[in-house]
């Protein structure tokens, strides 16, 4: 009776994180689907928020095949990836919201919020934290995670810089912008300045990211006490 009530536990776990993986490929398929369709692909991929998406999408596609396969192979790429891909969606997540957002309301009190913007700044990433606290290993994630982590950001600087130089644009519904970002503009504010707020980004997002382990660290050692593990090492995923 407890193997057969132990197996179910595995099997409703299995089908909810294969549902949270799902949604997840779902939201941001739409969300990235409508902004393609309001400009064009160059212009709509150029944009921090889907790179972190699309990142998300890929993980997010590997963690489905890795559940229903049942494989654990190559665990330790696969969990380097997947943090990468979950510190820069809540990079996206806080930012959009408690940066640019407020930024754009104050700039027009008439704006409203797009299905698309919610998808890919709001349930995206909480899609991808839930799978992260509910199914993901916390043992695996090494300290120095986070300065490589950050890579992904600092790619998308030199990005955004080799797409302006080609010509690129940035385009929204009423017309189009040289950058995506203001903190990118250094035609407006100066090298000197966007310098800072990358240096303040890429600090902030190592420094999330070693919240993040902390969380893991706290986690793992929660779940193993429960588990009368006192060493703080567990095979389980799930919290």
């Amino acid at each position: 009776m407890e193997i057969k009530n132990k197996l179910l536990t595995i099997n409703s776990q299995k089908i909810i994180r294969v549902t949270i993986n799902a949604a997840l490929i779902i939201c941001a398929g739409i969300g990235i689907i409508n902004n393609a369709q309001k400009s064009n692909i160059a212009s709509t991929i150029a944009y921090f928020t889907i790179q972190s998406n699309l990142l998300c999408v890929i993980l997010a596609g590997i963690t489905l095949a890795r559940e229903i396969k049942q494989g654990n192979s190559k665990e330790k790429i696969y969990i380097f990836f997947k943090g990468m891909a979950l510190v820069s969606i809540l990079l996206t997540f806080f930012i959009y919201n408690f940066v640019l957002k407020p930024t754009m309301d104050m700039a027009d009190s008439t704006r409203k919020e797009s299905l698309d913007s919610i998808l890919l700044h709001v349930a995206v990433p909480l899609l991808m934290f839930g799978d992260f606290l509910f199914f993901e290993k916390k043992n695996l994630y090494k300290w120095w995670y986070p300065f490589t982590w950050a890579l992904f950001p600092i790619f998308y600087v030199a990005y955004t810089a080799v797409y302006k130089a080609l010509g690129g644009l940035y385009r929204y519904n009423k017309g189009a912008a040289k950058f995506p970002y203001f903190f990118l503009d250094y035609e407006t504010y100066g090298f000197g300045m966007v310098g800072l707020w990358i240096l303040i980004i890429t600090i902030g997002f190592i420094g999330f990211s070693f919240l993040l382990l902390g969380l893991c660290k706290i986690l793992t050692r929660l779940k193993a006490g429960a588990a009368g593990h006192p060493s703080g090492e567990t095979d389980s995923g799930s919290v």
